[in-house]
């Protein structure tokens, strides 16, 4: 394959005459319209040239042309022509194609202990789906198997693309679903006899999973060098192509760039704003804000941003992170600005809808380069040796919340899972309410784990207050009953001579008798409540978190309202079992009251009325 420059400059100039055709709208439908097809080829066109060649003219031949080399420059065939340039042979098509072979990737310690993790996975599943026992629930076991197993193939191929921030996502929904699964393993072993420690051995193989796969994605953030660095990107980097995109389309449109016909009765509010802001920002001695408002200025601009992240890999992500602040301040300028230009004089601003998406297609791109959090994970990942010279020793201290609590969750599930194993009915309540603690633990150990290094007590941290106050509602039930609460829902049922009130007697009596002689539960219960993260109540809160707190604590009343038909499906015991439904809900509410949130919110704010119906309200009260 033989190219030249004549190659370029030919097809540049076929592409240039396609991409002015294109964006002039002519022989089609969208010459009154950029929003048609055509606008957004030749939008797309003149992005991937300026994304991957390095353009800032994507209609100039030459421009064209050394971009395609300097693209291709790793490429035998650049190498053939680069020396057919100079006069030389190129290079025998035996050398052009010669590749060096490939090492066969090493398995890690993480990859080994996945397998071994999945295999107990696998095995309690066919027990389960296999057990005489079980002949009344096989298809609900293999519905388990099915839906089990298909998360952790998920979650397997998320965790080791860390750097991606979807990915890292999609580990933490896994890790989410198979805690719940652990946890409802665990509930239909307390109801079933017989079967209390196959449906146990479930549980404990999906925390094995569980916690293999927070391993490895932050493994997968120290296996490619990103040790030192702060930066992870908020959106993964096929999204932040589509917000320039979103910039350049709102900018288009504000300046009267977009083509688009307007009517002789429509009121020119790009236009205007677009001739207000202009003179706006040379008046308020903000002339360079002005580059922003053309298209080849901000869109070179962003493509830098956008090519230094180098398709996300920890090199770029490191190099972004001490310029992308810098490269935009910017926009975060013209945002902040740029209202002022359509105040009046009596204080009131016109609003213009071309402007405001301008603005606010700015912000959001500008927003894609606020560091997100999961640096954490390297801490989960990486032992403390490790930290001093190839990690920041700083943030050590500030993570060993994540660390205590990691260490006490360990203790207590194996603390746990043996406490009542003949499943007697006396000790279903209590055993109950410790798997739901384990539960709380694992989302409150997540939301730490994703938190940012540069903001202490930051929405994560106090977000799982509200696991921690749920955590401490449980842990005075089966110490002290109703007499460790100074009020709440619980105290309200559980007056003298009710049900509530005998059983929390009972639930009392059940852990005192199995723990009496168990060693290191009280110490685990020490060790979590000298963590300064878990103190319950919580601080003061303001509005905002108080309503977070709410919508956490709610999404737990939801999940216990829908558990009670699950359970009943699987396990028919659980028919006898009403009042331990009752009591998680119940301790979902205590946890509201301790925490200090007020009432939790039942559902979503209607849609807003309908004009008639708004009408037909006034004219009632008339």
């Amino acid at each position: 394959m033989s190219l030249s420059p004549n190659s370029y400059y030919s097809g540049g100039g076929s592409h240039s005459s396609s991409l002015n055709g294109a964006s002039h709208g002519q022989g089609g439908q969208g010459g009154h319209n950029s929003h048609g097809s055509n606008g957004h080829v030749g939008l797309a066109l003149d992005n991937m040239l300026r994304n991957h060649l390095k353009v800032s003219n994507p209609r100039d031949a030459r421009q064209i042309a050394e971009g395609l080399m300097s693209y291709y420059q790793d490429l035998p065939q650049a190498a053939g022509l680069r020396q057919e340039l100079m006069g030389l042979p190129s290079l025998p098509p035996a050398a052009m194609l010669a590749q060096q072979p490939s090492l066969a990737a090493q398995s890690s310690s993480s990859d080994t202990e996945f397998r071994i993790a999945n295999g107990d996975v696998e095995k309690a599943l066919i027990d389960l789906a296999s057990n005489p026992l079980t002949n009344d629930i096989t298809p609900e076991m293999q519905g388990w198997g099915d839906s089990i197993r298909a998360a952790v193939i998920q979650g397997h191929a998320a965790a080791r693309q860390g750097l991606d921030p979807t990915q890292r996502d999609k580990v933490i929904a896994v890790r989410r679903q198979l805690g719940e699964y652990a946890r409802m393993a665990r509930f239909v072993g307390s109801l079933s006899p017989g079967m209390t420690q196959n449906f146990r051995r479930l549980g404990r193989a999906l925390d094995e999973v569980a916690a293999v796969l927070l391993v490895m994605l932050g493994e997968s953030l120290a296996s490619v060098g990103f040790a030192t660095g702060y930066y992870l990107l908020q959106v993964p980097v096929p999204e932040l192509q589509q917000r320039r995109d979103a910039v350049i389309y709102a900018l288009r449109n504000f300046n009267g760039g977009s083509q688009q016909s307007v009517t002789p009765n429509d009121w020119p509010r790009g236009i205007d704003a677009y001739r207000r802001l202009y003179l706006w920002l040379e008046e308020q001695g903000q002339g360079d804000l002005r580059s922003l408002l053309l298209e080849n200025e901000i869109a070179q601009t962003m493509d830098g941003l956008i090519t230094r992240a180098h398709n996300g890999t920890s090199d770029g992500l490191r190099a972004l992170g001490v310029t992308a602040q810098l490269d935009i301040e910017r926009f975060r300028r013209m945002a902040i600005v740029a209202p002022g230009a359509m105040s009046r004089e009596d204080g009131h601003f016109d609003r213009s809808p071309p402007l405001e998406s301008y603005l606010q297609a700015l912000e959001l791109f500008a927003e894609t380069f606020r560091p997100a959090g999961g640096l954490r994970l390297l801490r989960i990942a990486r032992p403390p040796i490790l930290l001093y010279g190839l990690y920041n020793m700083n943030q050590l201290e500030d993570d060993n919340s994540l660390f205590d609590l990691i260490s006490v969750r360990g203790t207590l599930a194996t603390i746990f899972d043996g406490l009542f194993p003949s499943n007697s009915a006396r000790g279903v309540q209590p055993q109950v309410l410790l798997d739901m603690l384990l539960l709380e633990l694992d989302r409150g150990i997540d939301l730490l784990a994703l938190g940012s290094l540069t903001s202490e007590g930051g929405p994560t941290e106090w977000r799982a207050m509200a696991f921690w106050s749920i955590i401490d509602v449980i842990y005075k039930l089966v110490t002290g009953g109703s007499a460790n609460f100074a009020g709440g829902p619980i105290n309200e049922y559980a007056v003298p001579g009710s049900k509530l009130q005998a059983d929390l007697a009972q639930i009392r009596a059940d852990y005192a008798t199995a723990t009496m002689e168990v060693k290191g539960l009280d110490r685990a219960f020490t060790r979590y409540y000298q963590i300064p993260s878990t103190k319950v109540p919580p601080p003061l809160l303001d509005e905002r978190q108080r309503r977070g707190l709410a919508e956490e604590l709610r999404v737990q009343e939801s999940l216990e309202e829908r558990w009670e038909n699950l359970v009943r499906t699987v396990s028919l015991e659980a028919g006898d079992q009403q009042y331990v439904f009752r009591l998680l809900k119940l301790v979902i509410r205590q946890a509201a009251y301790e925490a200090n949130v007020g009432k939790l919110p039942r559902m979503a704010p209607a849609l807003p009325q309908q004009y008639e119906q708004s009408l037909d309200i006034i004219a009632r009260k008339v």
